[in-house]
């Protein structure tokens, strides 16, 4: 525990005393902040439409009524209120019967939509039905069974649409977070494996240490800053979520700061990200070690990084909501932790997701195994002989030497 230790405070104090890794930790809560300021200044507003104001002039009393109640209906209908008043109008309707019967319907201002014009037309010829039908000398029975049915259409109702997965802007903010930290993470340990490998320090250190020690001391150095940093996000997203800068409604920004209410989902993420980082932070140790200098590690680094790259696009995709078919990627370790981040809450069972965990870790070990057997290869063995012979001659030269100042 002493030497892991050793070697995970060397890896903090080699990028704690960096300027950039401090600009990093501020970067989150001023993002937050600033979130949360644009939620603030976003007041859903919801208006009803302005009411219509229609004047309906004509000389039968029979046809004005008809004509108002015919354009009220309207309104209701199209879910915009219409007053009928005699002034201060949009509209003007005047309405003239002459001697033949003959209707005419004159309009000035806003023209009224044509549902509104199609039930005006109705109720005006039904009023001027019935005056016909009494100047011909007909009863009000004939009168009443005379009039045109009244049809009432009842339309299907459509079944209840499924509430829209709003909070996926929220998962997928909380886990591009995730995706961010791990890859400067994964970059800062790569930075550490070169400059090991590059100065031929490494086969120091394995002379010193156990290959085990060097992995889990690199892995716990760069994974204390890159947590403190994630922890630094993540808390100042639930500051900011319990704050008055929340905001209200279902705006972008409000929905953003709402997937930091959660306490449980950030302890979810924070496992997650755990996992991720010890699972690629692994696989990378063990590239590097394999990597004669700075070129070689970061070719072979690529194909970590190409999976991360994949990993993003299908966040993008279940983000953009076409996703769907990806659910599949969860049974992958390697896409385990973003996919499930981005499941909607309650879809994933607690035993799938004890089996996704365990895969997790099983790969994690596997990576670690890996990482090991490249430390401990053949060619590192030799290079680690050669380097403590010449530190047994060394100290025997400097023995000798003594001996001879000491006669």
């Amino acid at each position: 525990m002493r030497r892991l230790s050793l070697i995970a405070g060397r890896e903090i104090g080699a990028y704690a005393g960096v300027p950039s890794f401090w600009v990093a930790l501020l970067m989150g809560p001023l993002l937050m902040v600033l979130t949360g300021l644009a939620a603030r200044s976003v007041i859903p507003t919801a208006h009803a439409p302005e009411p219509r104001y229609v004047a309906v002039v004509a000389a039968d009393p029979a046809l004005q009524e008809a004509a108002s109640a015919a354009l009220r209906l309207a309104g209701q209908r199209e879910g915009r209120e219409t007053i009928i008043r005699p002034n201060d109008v949009t509209t003007a309707v005047r309405i003239a019967a002459d001697d033949a019967g003959a209707v005419n319907v004159r309009m000035q201002g806003e023209a009224l939509p044509s549902a509104s014009m199609t039930l005006l037309s109705d109720g005006l010829a039904l009023v001027e039905r019935r005056a016909r039908l009494r100047a011909a000398g007909a009863s009000a029975k004939l009168i009443s069974a005379a009039e045109t049915p009244q049809v009432v259409v009842h339309e299907p109702v459509p079944p209840p649409a499924a509430p829209a997965d709003t909070g996926r802007i929220g998962r997928f903010a909380v886990m591009m977070m995730l995706w961010m930290t791990l890859i400067g993470a994964l970059g800062m340990l790569l930075q550490a494996i070169v400059r090991e490998r590059a100065n031929r320090a490494l086969e120091g250190l394995l002379a010193s240490a156990r290959a085990s020690e060097i992995i889990f001391g690199k892995l716990a150095g760069v994974g204390v800053l890159s947590v403190l940093i994630l922890g630094v996000w993540l808390g100042a997203g639930a500051a900011i979520a319990a704050s008055p800068l929340a905001g209200v409604g279902s705006s972008v920004p409000s929905m953003l700061i709402g997937a930091f209410a959660n306490p449980l989902a950030l302890c979810q993420a924070g496992i997650m990200y755990v996992l991720a980082f010890a699972m690629y932070g692994s696989a990378l140790i063990g590239l590097g070690a394999v990597a004669r200098d700075v070129p070689s590690a970061q070719n072979l680094s690529r194909p970590v990084f190409g999976v991360l790259l994949l990993v993003f696009f299908v966040g993008l995709a279940k983000f953009a909501g076409v996703g769907v078919g990806l659910d599949w990627l969860g049974w992958i370790p390697l896409f385990t932790p973003f996919v499930t981040l981005m499941a909607p809450p309650g879809s994933i069972g607690a035993l799938e997701m004890v089996v996704q965990f365990a895969g997790m870790i099983a790969a994690t070990v596997g990576f670690g195994w890996l990482a090991t057997r490249a430390m401990t290869s053949e060619g590192m063995r030799q290079r680690v002989w050669v380097l403590r012979s010449g530190d047994r001659r060394a100290a025997g030269g400097r023995r000798a030497s003594d001996r001879r100042t000491a006669a």
